[in-house]
């Protein structure tokens, strides 16, 4: 089976995918910054540093398929002025390491899946709908997807299939958004933030990783997809649904916005806005989401 090479493996999106492949019969090559990493059937670990433009080259050895999951979380930390250079150039200088390996030891590679996000439209709540060719957005978020996806495009020039993905939110237990919100439903308290009037554009986890085998499977895929669920929905609904899979509901009131701006500065924009984002060029590819309900998504 083909070898696979995963930049940025080791997070929770990373993790879900190379078990998926793994159980699909590729052989994964995974880098990351670290050592000491015990070796596994069928995985191996490189190191790599991003800042010294470095990669051990046997990371590249019989690879043809390299997925890109690079970038800081956006989430972690306030955003001061450094860690805005930190979210951008996590994602940016990774993608030219990567570029500049394959373009200068002409390493053959036929498809390079990148990861953006649906930030790339702007923090924005409006009745549009947006689609892979709606305007880039104008704030913080929404310039950072579209340097990630210029740096992505690199790997064209080279005659490589490039596929780029505009993640919703990622929903799946063991990390993400759901890691951090079911404590507190759990405990019937309501997670819904501002007005909770914001769409929540999302995907399943399983349905991501289901999404990278397809592409890997379909050559003929190339390009930039919305990856998002069929079903738009608000803060609002989300939190409901996640308190019923619980069992509990909620009398308590939504954050209030003013406290979420207080605590977490500009990067509460992005937790009290939200548009819809359309998926239609994504199922015109034959690929299915089978967890397109967030009620599916969330049961226990």
């Amino acid at each position: 089976m083909e070898k696979v090479l995963i930049a940025g493996g080791t997070g929770f999106v990373g993790e879900f995918l190379i078990k998926h492949l793994l159980i699909c019969g590729y052989t994964i090559h995974v880098l990351m910054r670290r050592s000491a990493i015990i070796q596994a059937k069928n995985v191996r670990y490189f190191r790599w540093d991003i800042e010294k433009g470095y990669i051990e080259k046997d990371a590249f050895d019989g690879v043809t398929k390299i997925i890109n999951l690079t970038g800081v979380n956006i989430t972690e930390k306030r955003w001061t002025e450094k860690r805005k250079v930190e979210i951008l150039e996590s994602r940016t200088k990774a993608i030219d390491v990567l570029y500049k390996y394959v373009a200068t030891l002409a390493i053959r590679i036929d498809t390079f899946i990148s990861s953006s996000a649906t930030g790339y439209y702007g923090a924005v709540t409006t009745n549009e709908i947006f689609t892979e060719t709606s305007v880039n957005g104008n704030d913080f978020l929404a310039f950072v997807c579209d340097q990630w996806e210029k740096a992505a495009r690199q790997f064209e020039s080279l005659g490589v299939t490039t596929v780029i993905l505009r993640k919703g939110v990622v929903i799946g237990k063991g990390g993400g958004m759901y890691q951090k919100l079911a404590p507190l439903a759990k405990l019937g308290v309501n997670v819904s933030l501002g007005d909770g009037k914001q769409y929540l554009p999302w995907i399943d986890i399983r349905d991501l990783v289901s999404l990278y085998e397809f592409i890997l499977q379909n050559d003929k895929i190339a390009g930039v997809f919305n990856v998002v669920s069929s079903q738009h929905i608000t803060m609002n609904v989300f939190s409901k649904a996640l308190l019923r899979s619980f069992g509990k509901g909620s009398f308590l009131p939504n954050a209030p916005a003013f406290l979420i701006k207080l605590l977490l500065g500009e990067m509460g924009i992005i937790l009290l806005t939200g548009s819809r984002v359309d998926n239609e060029k994504l199922k015109k590819t034959g690929f299915r989401l089978a967890y397109d309900a967030i009620e599916n998504a969330l049961q226990p």
